[in-house]
Parts: C-alpha cells; structure tokens; sequence
C-alpha cells in the first residue's frame, strides 16, 4: 500500500511545491524526482523528493534544435 503522506499525483503535488504540473511530470520521467506508477498507471510522485527538486537550480533557455542544415 502506498502511503499518501509519502506519494501523491501530479496535480497535488505541483500544487505542494508551487511548480506547474507538467513539469513535474517531465523531471519524472527524466529520472529527477522519485516516482511510481500504480497498477492502473497513475503517476504517483514523492513528495519530499519533488521539494528537494523545486528548491534546486536548473539551466533555461532555449531547447536545442535540430539539424539546421537544411
């Protein structure tokens, strides 16, 4: 059983670090926060490590593009 201290969706959790839900969602499935999906394929996110992740600095700016040879 997961405990919902511990674990909780996207939506409650960006709403617990004050990040916007996508990019939880993406830093998830980059390996950069602690997560787990349930049997019926619920991303449950942990919450200590989604704070531990917004309170971190992170490089912006543009994504690379690609081949601009054309």
């Amino acid at each position: 059983m997961i405990d919902p201290k511990t674990y909780g969706t996207a939506s409650e959790v960006a709403e617990a670090v004050g990040k916007p839900r996508t990019t939880l969602i993406s830093a998830a499935e980059r390996g950069e926060i602690t997560n787990c999906h349930t049997h019926g394929g619920t991303l449950l996110i942990e919450v200590a490590s989604a704070k531990r992740w917004a309170k971190t600095t992170r490089k912006t700016g543009p994504k690379p593009r690609g081949d601009q040879s054309r």
